[in-house]
């Protein structure tokens, strides 16, 4: 093959066919490139000169100079010496080696003039292929994450590539050879090169070094990530709860038994006969209640006048409400960690791209068998031609959007190979994620493909191959592309993904069109599916601003069922409020007027927190603005109930004026009510501390609420009370107040569930064998939620936010069964660090010469343990490349005219090379002057290395006076692993965050560090620390409801130590309420368990209350009495007025509103009752005797 004889159409230059007739000979040194000839053979191929400077070979200078520009087209494998020092070696030999035709066969020669080769038959040994693919197999292609194999294996990936695939890619299969050579095995006696090979992990010869390990894992030297200790456990369970749950059973238990005994014994309980039943002096809040009753009573106009305005001047504000839906202001505190690098990056960087995409499933199309790639497989149904063709029409629709008024795609889509350099964006530019990308996203070359199987069978397989680029210049990824599938080949795939990258931008002005073209997209999607799709496909769709229209959406949908909830409660107060004594006083009897009165007075104390917190500038939500009214309705009831019904059941006093009496109410109803109240207010309040936005503008704006709630009962409330009793003594009709009705003597009789209360249900509870049964019930619901409390699930599932019919919610559903690759993950460098510093990118890169311990490897090694770090894939490295890039001929260019950049596709005549080797600097010379370069140029053929695709939007830099690159911010990029759980995602952010602090510690630069950033990061950061949080949360309100009612209660540590335990045990049983019925931990359900703790006060502080104020003898008579008296106004003020509320939210339309809170609320209430109702009472009664022995 001496002598260059062709050159073909593709610019290759073809050699001469000699038949062994032209003798080996010395370089020609009257060549001008004799000397630079030289030198190529020296760099490339040594092993050529080891005998003689001048050694005989079967080549010339031309074909010399040839050989050295067509191994820049391997310089994608230069990253590890020792795998490319193997490849060349027969390379080396099949062009100039003295023995060369020896090793070669079958030559296919044209018959024009000149004879030159058309392909050829070259015998390798099969030692030599084998040991040159393994050290070849694992080097990194930086710019993707991925291997170099998974493109140069003819037909197969990294993971299976076999050495004939190898070699075969080559020597014909990528058009790479200027003739095609056919590579055949071979261990027989049959000459055949087979030069000397090595191990990746081992040096070729003392000049080079072994490859990284990054490139080769035989190298790696970093210790394996640990997985979490798992804690102590018993049968599945925390080991430490579940004893701690065994003890408190078996104390209780124990004590039970010894109250058994004792009863035995002392069966009258003469502990309790010693106890009198003493008036209780009024205490220093019942008697400023009581002047307050009275004041309100006397000044009933005035308060009412001044309540309206108050109401006016505050609600005002809420014209000034502030409603977001950005779910990222929503979940993630500006202060967090999460929030404050998501701001970073999106304003160094630009912000992650928005994303519209389309799942597709066939319907009703059978899978088949083909023998399209030469072996008689299996394909799913996605690869129905038809079903194809109907896919790719879709997509051809999608694209028109908005072309007809100059809005196209192509104005916003993400195009990484727009430069100056290239023409302005088409959709050609646009990075679609479609299998038509493999066709040059034209249905005509589809169409007019004569094997569509075989080439999607061998770009799915080998989506970097040049030959399967999209149009765009970047990869068809097959994890994005194709969804379901279990094969590596992804021929069993069940779905096919279409995906449109679109430009996001922080300015909202910017951000206009796309959001304009989203909405068309919306549209047009919703009536095509409603409308053109076809029988044989189903789809599911998002765009970026789907979410957020649909939790606008659902927030405006519930207003519904919030407001039936709202009536039903009113309906039932209406009607509860009165005490009836006969059909004929029905009129006169009802409260429908005080119940209406009282409504209105929750909804302006509403309206008053929306209009204070609106003028303070706190932005709300729509969720926050329909749950307030609900929880302050369901609130503030409670306290009208206790209001009317107390001053209903009080024996009247005749010296008594009708303002005294309200005073006398209020006296005693005043301190319960300011307990429950406080404790409530105290909760919320505590809310607002939380760094979640969603739940602390929830607890601002609830604790505005209760305190206006709470002023306006004990003044306007008692102004109306006031007045409908005035109404009531001169026998004026309810509603009808103008008419008035003749006095009728009917005998006030106790209401039927007063007496149901009383007669039987109270001495039922109060029976003493009852009682033990209860204590020991309740005990062990409380030590099996113990046990089973520390195994409720974290997180909240995306698609419980939407609505049952939102077109969102089928996407995600789609989502988990066609993904099938994670999130892109970025990891970036934060601070003042010199990049040019040779120390410094060492530290960085991954390559030869590279630290053992660098970023670019501990990346790498964390994507080999995916199942542990969620890391699927190394992540790109653009030191890496650019040291590749400065090292080969045909990337670093100048233009001959000015030195300025220039293209690496541009031609000789135009440019000259500038690589490393030729411009004679010193490295960080080399690295300031010729960066800017490589962030300019795209990759192609010619060079793959081109760091514009892959970096431009990673790195900022500027040139400073002497034209040097300086280096202010950067990144490199992986993926995660497919996520598909709320602890998949949490974890995935723990982990990164685990490997971003080992990166920190690498650097060790001072001020300088590297973090992790993903677009979820943002909204799942709150679970990495959402047990803390939460066991925060609740002893703070635990702890402020402890103090409140110490306080309220005239410092009785008894009444405090009662309510707290209480309160303390409903919530407990929440928690295990919350692991029974699904219901995860979130910031969401965090807000109701604080809710319930503020909530249960109320189910036990009037109980408590009562119980210590009761005149009866004996702890066990003074339960009952409290239960018997306040247990029935608990039940029907408290207990069914939220019931018949909650039940409504049981037909919301979101499944957010179904679990969150009518689970949740549901539980609250029948959990509360339970505790106020039934065991409250039973534990009064037993300690209450011990009251006057430890508590005073």
């Amino acid at each position: 093959m001496y002598g260059v004889c062709n050159t073909n159409t593709a610019g290759m230059s073809q050699n001469c066919y000699n038949n062994g007739g032209e003798k080996p000979k010395s370089l020609n040194k009257t060549d001008p490139n004799y000397k630079k000839a030289q030198e190529e053979l020296l760099r490339h191929c040594p092993e050529l000169l080891e005998k003689s400077d001048e050694p005989k070979l079967c080549c010339d200078v031309q074909q010399v100079m040839i050989f050295a520009e067509n191994m820049d087209k391997m310089s994608m494998f230069q990253r590890c010496p020792s795998c490319i020092r193997n490849l060349k070696s027969h390379l080396c030999q099949m062009t100039c080696s003295e023995n060369q035709f020896n090793y070669m066969d079958n030559f296919v020669v044209s018959e024009e003039l000149g004879r030159y080769i058309l392909e050829t038959d070259v015998y390798l040994s099969e030692e030599y292929m084998e040991n040159t693919l393994e050290s070849c197999r694992y080097v990194a292609m930086p710019s993707t994450g991925g291997l170099v194999m998974d493109t140069t294996c003819d037909g197969g990936t990294a993971s299976d590539c076999t050495p004939q695939q190898f070699f075969d890619f080559f020597g014909f299969a990528s058009g790479m050879a200027p003739f095609n050579i056919y590579f055949k095995p071979t261990n027989s006696s049959r000459p055949s090169i087979d030069p000397k090979t090595v191990g990746c992990n081992e040096t070729y010869d003392e000049n080079t070094l072994a490859c990284s390990c990054v490139d080769c894992p035989l190298s790696c030297l970093t210790d394996d990530f640990k997985g979490p200790e798992e804690g102590y456990q018993i049968l599945d369970l925390n080991g430490y709860t579940f004893i701690s749950a065994i003890v408190l059973f078996l104390v209780s238990a124990l004590s039970v038994v010894i109250a058994l005994f004792r009863h035995k014994r002392a069966p009258d309980n003469k502990d309790e006969e010693e106890e009198t039943g003493q008036d209780v002096k009024p205490t220093i809040l019942e008697k400023c209640f009581s002047a307050l009753g009275r004041a309100m009573a006397t000044h009933s106009v005035i308060v009412l006048f001044v309540t309206s305005w108050i109401v006016l001047g505050c609600g005002y504000g809420a014209i000034y409400l502030d409603v977001t839906t950005d779910p990222v202001q929503l979940w993630a505190s500006p202060a967090s960690r999460s929030r404050m690098e998501k701001d970073y990056f999106d304003k160094y960087f630009q912000p992650f791209y928005r994303t519209e995409q389309i799942f597709i499933k066939p319907v009703g199309v059978e899978p088949f068998w083909s023998n399209a790639t030469g072996v008689y497989a299996s394909y799913s149904a996605v690869f129905n031609k038809t079903f194809l063709l109907e896919v790719f029409t879709l997509q051809k629709k999608i694209e028109e959007l908005g072309q007809s008024k100059k809005a196209g795609l192509q104005n916003i889509c993400f195009a990484p190979m727009s430069s100056p350099f290239t023409a302005q964006n088409d959709m050609l530019s646009c990075t679609i994620q479609s299998i038509l990308g493999y066709f040059g996203n034209s249905i005509e070359s589809f169409n007019a493909s004569s094997n569509y199987l075989e080439t999607l069978t061998t770009c799915l397989k080998t989506p970097y191959n040049f030959n399967c680029l999209a149009p765009y210049g970047g990869p068809v990824e097959p994890g994005i592309a194709m969804g379901g599938a279990t094969l590596s080949n992804y021929t069993d795939a069940v779905g096919i993904t279409l995906t449109f990258l679109v430009n996001n931008h922080v300015n909202t002005t910017d951000l206009k069109p796309a959001l304009e073209w989203e909405e068309k997209y919306i549209e047009f999607m919703k009536n095509w599916d409603k409308h053109e799709r076809p029988e044989m496909m189903d789809i599911a769709f998002t765009s970026e601003r789907s979410i957020e229209d649909e939790l606008d959406r659902v927030s405006q949908a519930e207003i519904l069922t919030t407001v039936i909830s709202y009536l039903v409660m009113f309906v039932y107060i209406t009607i509860a409020l009165g005490k009836i004594r006969s059909a004929s006083t029905l009129c006169l009897d009802s409260k429908v007027t005080l119940g209406i009165g009282g409504i209105i007075i929750v909804l302006c104390s509403v309206l008053c927190s929306l209009g204070v917190c609106s003028y303070i500038g706190i932005t709300t939500t729509l969720l926050t603005i329909e749950v307030i009214p609900f929880l302050v309705l369901a609130v503030g009831v409670d306290n009208i109930f206790i209001i009317v019904q107390t001053h209903q059941r009080r024996v009247k006093e005749k010296h008594l004026s009708l303002e005294e009496e309200i005073g006398k109410t209020m006296g005693k109803v005043g301190p319960s009510m300011l307990l429950t109240s406080l404790s409530e207010i105290f909760c919320f309040g505590l809310g607002a501390i939380s760094d979640m936005p969603a739940v602390k503008t929830f607890a601002l704006y609830s604790t505005a609420a209760l305190i206006f709630d709470f002023l306006f009962q004990i003044t306007a409330f008692v102004a109306l009370l006031y007045l409908d009793e005035k109404r009531f003594e001169d026998n004026r009709l309810d509603l009808l107040c103008c008419v008035q009705i003749r006095k009728k003597n009917v005998e006030d009789s106790p209401g039927w569930i007063q007496q149901f209360w009383a007669k039987l249900y109270t001495p039922f509870v109060m029976n003493f064998y009852m009682r033990c049964l209860i204590v020991v019930v309740f005990t062990l619901v409380l030590s099996l939620s113990i046990s089973i409390i520390p195994n409720i699930e974290l997180g909240l599932d995306q698609e419980l936010s939407m609505p049952d019919d939102s077109h969102v919610l089928k996407y995600f559903k789609y989502m988990q069964e066609l993904l099938g690759i994670g999130p892109p993950i970025y990891w970036v460098t934060r601070g003042n660090l010199d990049f040019s510093n040779i120390t410094v990118q060492n530290k960085f890169c991954g390559g030869v010469g590279c630290s053992d311990y660098s970023i670019a490897t501990q990346l790498y090694t964390a994507s080999t343990q995916n199942n542990l770090t969620y890391i699927a894939r190394q992540a790109n490295s653009w030191i890496d490349d650019f040291k590749d890039w400065a090292e080969t001929d045909s990337c670093c260019k100048v233009f001959k005219n000015n030195g300025s950049f220039c293209p690496n596709t541009y031609s000789k005549d135009l440019c000259d090379s500038c690589n490393f080797q030729a411009v004679g600097m010193e490295w960080e010379e080399y690295f300031k002057k010729y960066f800017s370069f490589f962030i300019q140029d795209n990759p192609g053929v010619s060079c793959a290395k081109g760091g514009h695709a892959a970096y431009a939007t990673g790195i900022n830099y500027y040139a400073d006076a002497n034209g040097s690159a300086v280096i202010t911010h950067s990144n490199v990029m992986s993926y995660h692993t497919v996520l598909r759980t709320s602890k998949d995602f949490y974890e995935a952010l723990r982990f990164a965050r685990i490997v971003a602090d080992n990166l920190t510690k690498t650097i060790d630069v001072p001020d300088v560090d590297v973090f992790p950033y993903s677009i979820f990061y943002v909204f799942y950061e709150q679970y990495l620390d959402v047990w803390s949080a939460t066991l925060e949360s609740l002893g703070y309100s635990l702890l402020a409801v402890l103090v409140v009612t110490f306080v309220v209660s005239g410092f009785d540590i008894f009444a405090a130590f009662c309510i707290i335990i209480v309160v303390l045990m409903i919530v407990v049983n929440m928690g295990g309420l919350m692991y029974i019925w699904n219901i995860t931990l979130n910031a969401v359900s965090l807000v109701n368990l604080v809710m319930a703790i503020g909530i249960s006060v109320e189910f036990c502080g009037h109980i408590v209350h009562s119980f210590i104020h009761s005149r009866k003898k004996g702890s066990v008579n003074r339960a009952a009495d409290a239960l018997a008296n306040m247990g029935s106004s608990v039940l029907s003020g408290i207990t069914l007025t939220k019931f018949f509320g909650i039940t409504v939210l049981a037909f919301a339309n979101s499944q957010i509103f179904k679990i969150f809170y009518f689970r949740m609320y549901l539980g609250i209430v029948i959990i509360g009752a339970l505790h106020g109702l039934v065991f409250l009472p039973v534990l009064l009664s037993f300690l209450g005797s011990l009251n006057r022995i430890f508590f005073y």
